[in-house]
């Protein structure tokens, strides 16, 4: 069980750049998510989602520390808050042989059967996910590819398969940057906390950097901008 939940959250984890953050649904609106400023692992952030949440896409946006021009804005096909019905179910069933069923089969007298049924359980739901990926890929921007590599990762490692919805989310490309985007999407108060990370962020460039570089005029300039 320790390997189950071990293999789902070493899937789940992200290293993010300095620069980059993950647009996430909440409750009203939008949030965005940053990684840890500590340890570092490879100069990157670690960032690991909520492990109760794995039936929300999420989406990896990124923007340039010293400004530049904009990406084309996002459609609502982009940043669906709420993923497939089915695939929300689908996700929740392997999530239920996975920390229900086979703690069940393991540790009670009720064994084998438990074991067997959730085995076929898992993999069925596995399988007539796949499909429906496949069956879906134009509408979901993915690549023949994309979902063999998905199909080769699930049934070797079925705990993988619990982060299939962030997978097809973040497999999308962005199509705006991380600060028009958290500024058109999130409420005042969501967007105000987003600011002082970017903020804090953005004053740790403009430490490292050269005093009188053209690089340390743009991130002045941009610094200018998020505090107004």
């Amino acid at each position: 069980m320790l390997l189950v939940a071990g293999l789902y959250l070493y899937d789940s984890a992200l290293l993010l750049f300095a620069n980059e953050g993950i647009l996430v649904p909440a409750a009203k609106g939008w949030k965005i998510r940053f990684g840890l400023r500590a340890p570092r692992i490879a100069g990157k952030e670690l960032f690991v989602p909520a492990p109760w949440l794995l039936h929300r896409p999420m989406y990896r946006l990124s923007w340039r520390f010293e400004g530049g021009a904009l990406q084309h804005d996002m459609q609502d096909r982009d940043t669906k808050r709420h993923a497939p019905p089915i695939l929300v179910l689908l996700v929740w069933s392997i999530a239920m042989v996975l920390f229900v069923l086979l703690p069940i089969g393991f540790f009670t007298s009720l064994g084998a059967r438990v074991l067997i049924a959730g085995a076929g359980l898992l993999y069925l739901s596995i399988v007539f996910a796949l499909l429906y990926l496949w069956a879906y890929r134009e509408a979901m921007g993915l690549t023949g590819k994309q979902i063999g590599k998905l199909a080769f990762e699930y049934l070797t490692c079925p705990p993988f398969s619990l982060n299939l919805i962030r997978a097809v989310s973040l497999a999308q490309p962005a199509r705006e940057d991380l600060v028009s985007a958290s500024r058109r999407l999130q409420t005042p108060e969501a967007w105000d906390a987003t600011r002082e990370q970017l903020l804090f962020r953005l004053d740790e460039e403009i430490e490292m950097e050269d005093e009188g570089s053209k690089r340390m005029d743009g991130l002045r300039h941009q610094r200018a901008m998020l505090a107004e």
